[in-house]
């Protein structure tokens, strides 16, 4: 059951089944190497439990990414997948098809309101705007739902496409860390963005008056 949805997706809870999904996108590099600062090893079942008990069960909010079945033709496929027709996949099937990653907000502080971000998407659909339509539900439901007063980020410099991102849903570069994370043979800094609640509605105000 969806929580919430927008153009291209359903946003619902984690559950034990997505363990699978969990671990096959968590050991793809071409993801891991743009989202966690960590070490580069391959991640098995323990690597799971140590995920749901200490990070996403502890969230403020964490929801799973689906692509809705009418977009399905967006999602790009790697030469070992073996593909089946729609009338062949059984609900598995589908949970692992449609499964388009996750976003999370973790409370660093109870009294100052102020929620971490992080997103990740599945590398078979990159390249579709999911990233931005996330991002924007997240910031828009922080602010009107969860009375957070801001959201704070962090992104490896090198990623010029998560800035776009981040730019483009309000938030602002408020400082970096230089030579944080060693990736591709050599340091790469890291970005620290935030909005503020007063930056959300203004923003907003601001986009109403010009449509």
């Amino acid at each position: 059951m969806a929580f919430a949805t927008t153009k291209h997706l359903k946003l619902r809870a984690h559950r034990e089944s997505d363990k699978v999904n969990f671990l096959l996108h968590n050991n793809d590099q071409r993801m891991t190497r743009t989202a966690y600062p960590g070490y580069a090893v391959p991640k098995g079942e323990r690597a799971w439990k140590e995920m749901d008990e200490k990070s996403l069960s502890t969230a403020m909010l964490c929801v799973v990414l689906e692509a809705k079945r009418e977009y399905v033709s967006l999602r790009k496929w790697d030469e070992w997948e073996v593909k089946q027709e729609d009338a062949e996949k059984k609900q598995e099937d589908w949970d692992r098809v449609l499964f388009a990653g996750y976003a999370t907000i973790y409370l660093k502080n109870p009294k100052t309101r102020d929620g971490n971000f992080g997103i990740v998407i599945a590398t078979p659909w990159w390249s579709n705007g999911f990233a931005t339509e996330v991002t924007e539900w997240i910031v828009q439901h922080c602010f009107e739902q969860l009375n957070l007063h801001r959201i704070s980020l962090d992104y490896f410099a090198s990623n010029a496409a998560a800035k776009r991102v981040y730019e483009k849903c309000g938030f602002v570069q408020e400082g970096v860390t230089r030579q944080a994370f060693w990736l591709d043979g050599g340091w790469i800094d890291e970005v620290a963005m935030g909005i503020l609640e007063d930056e959300f509605w203004a923003r907003r105000k601001q986009l109403a008056n010009k449509a």
